[in-house]
């Protein structure tokens, strides 16, 4: 296939400074004083894409991805390599990007038009459409530095795909708009693909990126890697992900002793949460989200089998102990949950200081989202012993499409008329044609 892009041995150095002052010192010495260290954005990155096929550049925050894109666009130049493309460049990057503050929307139209070498003419043309799809009314009228974020991100995707470029870079922006948006610009550049589109997309969401790319790119700490098929790319990245979680807990010193303790018994990570609440009769120790074999998981196909596993301790005799779960979606919708009771487990007398480690397995039989789970120790009655929300976050992801927030797993069944029924219709048809 053609190359449409060429990414060849690019690095970024920046220079850091101490103190402003330091940047004077040493260009008075003309460099024979060094007051700055250096640091590399990128180093040593190369790539080839293909014409027509969808990237997506993924790792974590401070990787290079977002320095990578501007030096791609022209906006930024390398300190080292070079870039080469073939046909025309639109990109969507951090908000706001190329756009005057003080202009009018329809200003700043003409001027992004202009810098991708349409002329006052074309612009003209492609007007309407623009306006049609960023749907923000007479806004477009108005200094965009009135505008909200989402509006931003409408008037830039907006101009981005009606220039009809031959590559379309976006940068995380997307994240910024709507639902509604959100959809019809998976869409369009749907519609892209379909056209033969090379699109570059850089996302922290990685369900997009396994659903729209073939293909992805890794960077981490400035440097390519990994790069291959977006399954296999997005595993390494969840594998770097997790390493620096657990580096961070290891290193935690706000976690208790006793609870580093009974995490390390129960091979369960230190317990985090977004809330607590509770009378501390029974206190919750660690939880896991694992697969079936017991590695930890943070992303997890709709419909596979999962277990969360957690302990517990009673620090008062307890008759009536129950232990339960909860999982919202991103918008705190409850989409499931249950406990012991409900499934006809009776835990009986608990002794004070006693541990007990529990395991609920079912199919993740979610839609496309991201998930959080709250955990609950409560009396029969209700009383909250220890509640604790957002102890474990997790995505769902699917190669398959479907709307709603579960994952019935439908399957079609196309029954051939009978021969009976086919001798019928064709009676129908000899009458009709007499």
């Amino acid at each position: 296939m053609t190359t449409a892009l060429r990414v060849e041995n690019i690095s970024k150095q920046y220079r850091i400074y101490a103190k402003p002052g330091d940047r004077l010192k040493e260009s008075l010495t003309r460099g024979r004083l060094k007051r700055h260290r250096e640091f590399w954005a990128l180093k040593d990155v190369s790539f080839e894409i293909e014409k027509g096929t969808t990237t997506g550049i993924i790792g974590p925050n401070g990787s290079g991805k977002s320095t990578l894109l501007q030096i791609i666009t022209g906006t930024l130049e390398p300190t080292h390599g070079s870039v080469w493309y073939d046909g025309r460049i639109a990109a969507l990057l951090e908000l706001g990007a190329g756009f005057n503050p003080e202009f009018t929307g329809i200003e700043n139209v003409f001027m992004n038009a202009s810098l991708m070498g349409f002329s006052r003419a074309q612009t003209e043309v492609l007007l309407a459409e623009i306006e049609r799809f960023a749907e923000i009314g007479d806004f477009i009228y108005q200094p965009v530095k009135t505008y909200s974020s989402g509006m931003y991100v409408r008037l830039a995707f907006s101009i981005a795909i009606s220039a009809a470029p031959d590559i379309l870079i976006i940068d995380e922006a997307l994240s910024v708009g709507d639902a509604v948006f959100q959809h019809r610009c998976l869409r369009r550049m749907q519609e892209l693909q379909e056209r033969g589109t090379t699109i570059i997309l850089v996302s922290h969401d990685l369900a997009a990126v396994r659903a729209l790319c073939s293909r992805a790119i890794l960077l981490n700490g400035g440097r390519l890697v990994k790069d291959g098929k977006s399954v296999d790319v997005l595993n390494r990245y969840q594998q770097i992900i997790m390493a620096r979680e657990r580096a961070y807990e290891e290193s935690s010193s706000r976690v208790s002793e006793a609870t580093t303790t009974a995490a390390a018994d129960n091979e369960l990570p230190p317990l985090r949460y977004v809330y607590r609440h509770g009378d501390g009769r029974a206190e919750i120790l660690g939880a896991e989200l694992s697969d079936p074999t017991g590695r930890r998981v943070q992303i997890v196909d709709s419909g596979e089998p999962v277990m969360l596993r957690l302990s517990v301790r009673a620090d008062q005799e307890l008759d009536d102990l129950v232990i339960g779960f909860l999982i919202k979606n991103r918008h705190g919708i409850h989409v499931y949950g249950t406990n012991t009771t409900e499934k006809q487990i009776e835990l009986g007398a608990i002794a004070r200081g006693e541990i007990l480690e529990l395991s609920f397995e079912f199919d993740c039989s979610l839609g496309i989202d991201e998930y959080s789970i709250s955990l609950a120790a409560h009396s029969a009655a209700g009383e909250s012993y220890d509640w604790l929300d957002g102890v474990i976050f997790f995505r769902v992801t699917s190669l398959d499409h479907w709307e709603g927030v579960a994952n019935l797993n439908a399957k079609v069944a196309v029954r051939q008329p009978s021969v009976r029924r086919q001798g019928t219709l064709s009676s129908v048809h000899k009458l009709v044609e007499n």
